[in-house]
């Protein structure tokens, strides 16, 4: 009897036992695998994108009274520069041309004033040389004229143009080995801090929300694009938007920006901006991906799908607020920061299914070292095309 009830003891345990096996390996399962992410509480920032590049405000314009050759150009348009910097170098020659003439002039005046003076002389003589006087008086008075005139002239070279302001070449009306030419100014600079952002044209609807003094976020396309930056944040740049300009075209406008850090960026360079036009704090947010909406008697419905460490899938209806393009916020009951769920939901999921999960991290460094090893391959290879290049050239060479 006593045998009897250890066994009657012993069957709920090891019933319980066959239930969970069951219960292991005839739960469902999916072959496919997800990327997995935390919910997050954070602030979500509502914005549009758009491009559009850093334009000048006002001008500095530098002219010549004078005609000269254009020895050097050192800079380019839209190229930052410091004050002092030299832009533009003219040759010698003007300089030149006008010290000849002017010693030509003066020689010539020193050879009329002395004759001039010989008919002083004569004059004084009794000897009647007024005609000659005249004449030479007149040709005196016309020499000193030139000399003058060449003097002013000679005042007026310039060998370099310096850059008066710290500020961005907005033209350059000279080419090396060409002339200036006096009606056009040579040089056009803009001001550093007279600078502003103008965007792409925007379409209107896109502007619902959008109003003076809301803030940007500015980036360089040039320098984003470009593999030796390793800071991302050094490259961008915050702008407030100041201006809203109408095109001349229905339904679109432009936006105009202004800033008091524009770096690096150079006049004319191209920029991603990312304007913000509403801000919710502190609300739980998961990707948009991850939302799935449902159809119901009841309406849409939205859900979420929860993993657990054993990679077991739970379904949860959702409700959700704003969202960017990119993140979603979301409420209900038993959602809370921190738990994990499915950023890339497709059909084939359901309630208590078992899936697994993609590691991003493992991929990259996956990717990481087939690259890796793909460039060793390829160095390896043209060391050995090398070799034998050099071994038909030395046989060559034998011939």
């Amino acid at each position: 009897m006593r045998k009897n009830d250890n066994v009657i003891w012993f069957l709920p345990t090891v019933l319980i036992f066959v239930i969970l096996l069951m219960i292991k390996f005839c739960t469902p399962r999916l072959n496919d695998k997800f990327i997995v992410e935390p919910i997050k509480r954070e602030n979500l920032e509502l914005f549009i994108d758009t491009q559009g590049k850093a334009e000048a405000k006002d001008f500095v314009t530098i002219g010549l009274n004078i005609q000269l050759g254009v020895d050097k150009v050192y800079f380019k348009e839209g190229d930052r520069v410091s004050k002092g910097d030299v832009i533009i170098r003219f040759s010698e020659y003007k300089e030149k041309e006008l010290d000849n003439k002017l010693n030509d002039r003066r020689e010539a005046l020193a050879v009329k004033q002395s004759q001039l003076r010989y008919l002083i002389e004569q004059e004084k003589q009794k000897v009647d040389v007024s005609e000659q006087m005249q004449q030479l008086r007149g040709e005196v008075e016309a020499l000193q004229t030139e000399a003058t005139e060449l003097l002013q002239e000679k005042q007026l070279v310039q060998r370099v143009v310096f850059s008066p302001v710290d500020g961005y070449i907005v033209k350059i009306n000279v080419l090396e080995g060409g002339v200036t030419d006096t009606s056009t100014p040579v040089l056009i600079l803009a001001k550093s801090y007279d600078l502003k952002i103008t965007s792409d044209p925007v379409k209107s609807e896109k502007l619902k929300y959008i109003n003076i003094g809301n803030e940007a976020r500015m980036q360089s396309m040039n320098i984003k694009n470009s593999k030796d930056d390793k800071n991302e944040n050094s490259n961008t740049f915050n702008a407030t938007l100041y201006k809203i300009n109408n095109t001349g075209v229905d339904n679109l406008k432009t936006l105009e920006f202004l800033t008091n850090s524009f770096q690096n960026i150079a006049l004319n360079e191209k920029l991603n901006i990312r304007l913000y036009y509403q801000k919710r704090e502190n609300v739980l947010t998961v990707p948009l991906t991850a939302i799935v909406k449902k159809n119901s008697k009841a309406g849409i419905k939205c859900y979420i799908y929860f993993i657990d460490k054993d990679n077991k899938v739970t379904e949860q209806e959702v409700q959700i607020g704003i969202n960017n393009g990119e993140k979603i916020e979301i409420y209900g009951n038993e959602i809370k920061e921190g738990q994990e769920i499915i950023v890339n939901p497709n059909e084939k999921l359901q309630n208590n299914i078992i899936v697994q999960r993609r590691s991003l991290a493992d991929e990259r460094r996956e990717k990481e070292r087939r690259l890796s090893k793909l460039e060793k391959d390829d160095k390896k290879k043209k060391e050995e095309i090398e070799e034998i290049e050099r071994e038909i050239i030395r046989l060559k060479k034998e011939k």
